[in-house]
């Protein structure tokens, strides 16, 4: 940190008579913020503690929308649901409330997204056994996803490997570990929550290896600490409605207000959530109205 901070007082002191030394200076000061990040950011007790806080509150309102007329964002939303079911599928900021007061995660920075679409002639039973194929990620969710593996299945639930990848100006490459559970509330309403029990740095040696095998369970890296998914499925007369919530935590890093983030990593979740809907509609294409 000492370094970029000394390469910016240095910027504003000297004359910059040429263009290309300027952009050239914030290149490099773009280049070492990820390490300065990867080396500096430790999860804290209090910081995992109080997102800990968000999630329960947040799979506590999540659990209290159990019954068919009431399992849907999109039931308490029906313009909203008018528009999916015309093949609009959106992505939005969310944000759990603790009491109405805002939830307070020291040094870190949540996101929490919620993604919606409607996969016309689709069933239940199709979209659900393609969420669970996690062996198949690296191919419905491409963009996001270069490798998976389902680890272990013992019904409900569903140990995985993912491997996440964001492009910037340097390549991201992490690690996932997750597990799974699938419940149904009756034949027409399913559910797969998924949490991350870790996340570290993929090998830099380029090898396809899919064991993660992370230092420890605190997630040593310092991009995204924490990732839970959260499938909700519906079917329909001809389809099903899927709502899709992600929440993670991340160290915090110049996050501004809900629904607007820095560029570079921290994009990273909303584009995962838009990656798992489009690859979602790119499986199930809509038939031509």
């Amino acid at each position: 940190m000492v370094t970029i901070l000394a390469l910016l007082r240095e910027d504003r002191r000297r004359a910059r008579p040429y263009i290309g030394n300027v952009r050239s200076r914030r290149l490099l000061l773009l280049m070492l913020a990820p390490s300065v990040l990867l080396h500096s950011a430790e999860l804290k007790p209090e910081t995992a503690a109080a997102f800990d806080r968000y999630v329960k509150l947040s799979e506590e309102a999540m659990q209290a929308r159990s019954t068919p007329e009431n399992f849907l964002w999109l039931d308490q939303h029906p313009k909203e649901k008018t528009m999916v079911w015309m093949s609009q599928s959106f992505v939005i900021p969310q944000e759990t409330l603790d009491h109405g007061e805002k939830i307070v995660v020291p040094d870190g920075a949540v996101q929490h997204w919620l993604g919606v679409t409607y996969l016309e002639l689709a069933t239940l039973e199709r979209v659900r056994d393609t969420l669970l194929d996690y062996g198949d990620y690296k191919i419905f969710f491409k963009d996001q996803i270069i490798e998976s593996k389902l680890v272990k299945r013992q019904d409900p639930r569903f140990d995985a490997f993912l491997r996440l990848h964001k492009k910037q100006i340097t390549q991201v490459v992490l690690n996932v570990d997750l597990t799974a559970e699938y419940k149904t509330l009756d034949p027409k309403h399913a559910t797969i929550f998924s949490r991350s029990t870790s996340i570290s740095d993929a090998p830099r040696s380029g090898k396809k290896d899919t064991d993660s095998k992370p230092p420890s369970a605190e997630n040593q890296n310092g991009y995204l600490w924490r990732l839970n998914i959260y499938w909700r499925l519906e079917q329909a007369d001809v389809g099903v409605f899927v709502e899709l919530e992600t929440i993670s935590l991340a160290p915090a890093t110049g996050t501004l207000h809900p629904g607007r983030y820095l560029n570079g990593f921290q994009t990273f979740p909303r584009e995962l959530t838009e990656a798992f809907i489009a690859g979602l509609e790119k499986a199930f294409p809509a038939p031509h109205k």
